[in-house]
């Protein structure tokens, strides 16, 4: 069964009294899509409360290790995912509790990178109907079916297909809204590119890679949630005529033939080991420097690096975004730097504000925990 999301396409939420937004978060935490999780519970109920107080700024991935999960003052956000990954568990829950309820008079929601609740009371509009983003990946295998996926490419793109286009109206404030500016200026639905992966012997399977499935997911939230149309595409086959059409985002380093493609000329790109084994290395074209994972004794990366890139592509005409791992795991953190505005400021921190103008390519690192990417760091920036 295809899960529906409501989507506000007329009047602006409107601010809502603390009274009211207790009242509707006891609500929330008593339905069902949160009375099974404690841990949910007590996460929604700490950052709302400390909102109201006033303390918003304040609350921090660390802050609520401390005060909700019970870690020590020790506690490092870049060895343990736990709060990231209960945020998103979270936010998966707020999605179920308001597709049941779609007509309540207030929403409450976890915005995408960071842990300051949206507070907001609507008022009565037209809702229109619209697929929800894949769920939340949960296990960190380095594959996932094509098939288990196909459902929902086929139920967004049906549904966006009768999705007006809506335009980014708001006036960019943050340099992550002045960087998704452009693209939403297109006015075209934005094309979400997901290899197959390759087999041993080179042929092309059915499945995907997880750090790109997972990519696509936060991809779908972020879009959903600026109420901007996308399309999930699968598979190996996208032609430049079809690159020509819209403004891109492709996902995945080695797997993704236009991704190789779209680096080979710049300064960072992508090098197969020439022992043709699996992978390769990010190799500085002008330096010479070479950035390649480091692996367990089990194969899996413990260590990766990402490349991160906008082109204002003059043979498409379009702009092309790239989240390029080395792993798995370097492609999920890569896309996190174009959904997350304390991630995104980085790469433009200390460049003047010409940027926006800009093509640019990022390096990225991410250590693994146990097979789960901690918070990715920013290596290294170039931009033309």
């Amino acid at each position: 069964m295809t899960r529906t999301m409501y989507v506000e396409t007329k009047t602006p939420p409107t601010p809502i009294s603390e009274g009211q937004t207790i009242g509707h978060l006891e609500e929330i935490l008593a339905s069902e899509s949160f009375s099974a999780s404690r841990r949910c519970q007590q996460f929604l109920s700490f950052v709302v409360h400390e909102t109201l107080q006033g303390r918003g700024d304040a609350i921090k991935e660390r802050t609520i290790a401390i005060e909700v999960f019970g870690k020590d003052h020790h506690f490092e956000p870049g060895e343990d995912s736990l709060v990231r990954v209960k945020a998103r568990e979270v936010r998966k829950r707020l999605a179920e509790f308001y597709q049941q309820h779609p007509d309540t008079a207030v929403r409450i929601d976890l915005p995408l990178g960071g842990y300051i609740p949206r507070i907001q009371k609507k008022t009565p509009e037209i809702t229109t109907p619209l697929p929800s983003p894949p769920g939340p990946i949960a296990n960190h295998s380095s594959k996932m079916s094509r098939r288990a996926m196909l459902w929902t490419g086929a139920a967004c793109a049906a549904g966006l297909a009768a999705w007006p286009v809506i335009k980014y109206a708001q006036r960019p404030s943050t340099p992550l809204e002045q960087f998704w500016q452009p693209v939403f200026a297109t006015g075209r639905p934005l094309l979400i590119a997901i290899p197959l992966l390759a087999a041993e012997d080179g042929s092309i399977t059915e499945r995907v890679g997880m750090g790109a499935a997972a990519a696509a997911n936060e991809a779908a939230e972020y879009f959903v949630s600026v109420r901007y149309p996308y399309r999930l595409r699968f598979g190996s086959d996208l032609t430049f005529a079809q690159l020509c059409e819209q403004p891109s985002l492709l996902l995945g380093g080695f797997s993704s033939v236009w991704t190789t493609r779209m680096t080979q000329a710049l300064r960072y790109s992508l090098v197969r080991n020439v022992d043709g084994a699996p992978g390769g290395s990010i190799v500085d074209s002008f330096t010479k420097q070479t950035y390649g994972p480091i692996r367990t004794r089990n194969g899996y990366a413990s260590e990766d690096y990402a490349i991160v890139c906008r082109l204002f592509d003059a043979a498409s005409g379009q702009i092309i975004l790239i989240a390029a791992g080395i792993t798995t795991f370097g492609t999920e953190s890569a896309a996190h730097f174009f959904f997350r505005p304390d991630l995104f400021s980085q790469i433009v921190q200390g460049h003047d504000s010409n940027w926006q103008k800009k093509n640019f390519q990022a390096v990225i690192h991410v250590s693994v925990i146990e097979t789960t990417p901690s918070t990715p760091t920013l290596v290294a920036t170039h931009f033309w």
